[in-house]
């Protein structure tokens, strides 16, 4: 595990995973990105304001995604959250235990069926998430609290009962499989 230094502190590495933007029009964005750019859509929200998950990576379900808003909020910014990976849960706790020092911070601990993740902003109000993944997959978008002070056996064991009969359940490396496939590799 590669470490990071800052201001004495030891922190774990972090990868950029993805950025969710806020779009006008989704079906126009939508094209822009498959037709023009090469991105498969991965995943679908259901209803009027479903999400679209989009990636050009075999081993990403999602490295962009448009989230149909309403305007005054895409004026405010046209990002949701930017998100880092790291690479287990130990690291995603010790990240929980940092952010949880600072005053006023307000924290906010999910998991997505195929992620562990915390929610925060930043001191200017940007929105940020630092995850670790699951061994699973499900469908998007899936979202429910957990609690990062579990054990380790707790956490996966808890979060395992809350996605095995949600839609696309499957092992992460069966969705790698029809998602490499997706991509003509």
């Amino acid at each position: 595990m590669k470490m990071e230094t800052t201001n004495k502190a030891i922190f774990p590495n972090m990868q950029l995973s993805h950025i969710e933007l806020y779009v006008q029009n989704l079906s126009k964005m939508e094209e822009f990105y498959t037709s023009k750019l090469g991105f498969v859509v991965t995943d679908r929200g259901k209803g009027l304001n479903g999400m679209v998950f989009l990636s050009r990576n075999p081993e990403e379900h999602h490295q962009i995604v448009l989230s149909p808003v309403e305007s005054r909020r895409a004026l405010e910014s046209p990002i949701d959250h930017i998100s880092f990976r790291v690479q287990n849960i130990d690291e995603l706790k010790a990240f929980n235990s940092s952010l949880k020092s600072v005053s006023g911070m307000s924290l906010q601990t999910v998991s997505h069926g195929t992620t562990w993740s915390i929610y925060f902003r930043d001191p200017e109000n940007n929105r940020f998430e630092i995850f670790a993944d699951t061994p699973w997959h499900v469908n998007q978008p899936c979202k429910f609290p957990v609690n990062l002070e579990l054990s380790d056996e707790e956490l996966i064991k808890f979060t395992e009962s809350e996605i095995r009969n949600k839609p696309g359940f499957s092992p992460v490396g069966d969705w790698k499989t029809v998602h490499k496939n997706s991509l003509g590799e």
